[in-house]
């Protein structure tokens, strides 16, 4: 039996029951996932979900001109696209790591049959899909209702949030896509961040210098997608 300790870093898998999870272990595969790595494209089918455990996966809507935006973002709560084994076997937006690190990956089709046999495993990933949509509608309002400027130091929190250390690696450019913004707007917002004392940039990495002061420049999103994640499992 695989004691708590021993299991992976991802929430998910460390809700379940030992049994639930004993069942599961041999189908996961460890694995490595690498910054700006297209995970899934749209409506293309989907083979395998990712549960990350120091990476951070992003689900971005592509518009036609090339145009992008986050729409969601899983961390070591959560996983991929689990909808993938309820009648979606694909999804309509691409799926990007935004962060490279460690991941569990799962087939689709052991995902497909832990869902109809494995039911712990299936009552944590129906709370969590729940918890997702959530997540995905405040993202909207969040792009909508609250500046660049806010949401920059929402992304920044979250993501200290789901990495192992204080720092972590991405370009003003990948940010600026993540955020649907320019380069040039990101980087005015960076560099005030960084002036104010709240970040250090060292080559391309981020590091946190104050993170209570980003939490005061940062929306209340990032308070209520946290809490929402919370409650899977409860």
């Amino acid at each position: 039996m695989v004691s708590q300790a021993e299991r992976p870093a991802n929430r998910l898998l460390r809700l379940l029951e030992p049994e639930a999870f004993q069942r599961l272990a041999p189908k996961l595969k460890p694995t490595v996932l690498h910054g700006k790595q297209v995970l899934y494209i749209p409506n293309a089918p989907i083979h395998t979900v990712y549960f990350p455990e120091n990476s951070v996966i992003c689900q971005m809507t592509v518009m036609a001109n090339g145009d992008t935006l986050e729409t969601a973002t899983v961390g070591l709560e959560g996983a991929s696209w689990i909808s993938a084994s309820i009648g979606a076997p694909s999804m309509p937006c691409e799926t990007v790591v935004a962060i490279g690190g460690d991941a569990h990956a799962l087939d689709i089709k052991d995902l497909d049959h832990e869902m109809r046999e494995n039911q712990p495993f299936r009552d944590i990933l129906t709370q969590y899909s729940h918890a997702l949509l959530i997540h995905s509608m405040r993202m909207t309002g969040c792009t909508g209702l609250h500046t660049l400027e806010q949401r920059c130091a929402r992304w920044i929190v979250e993501t200290l949030d789901r990495v192992s250390a204080d720092r972590f690696s991405i370009t003003h450019e990948f940010l600026a896509m993540l955020l649907g913004a320019t380069r040039s707007s990101v980087s005015v917002i960076v560099e005030d961040f960084v002036r104010r004392g709240m970040l250090g940039v060292e080559r391309g990495r981020v590091l946190v210098g104050d993170r209570e002061k980003l939490l005061t420049v940062s929306c209340d999103c990032y308070a209520v997608i946290k809490q929402n994640y919370a409650q899977v499992g409860r």
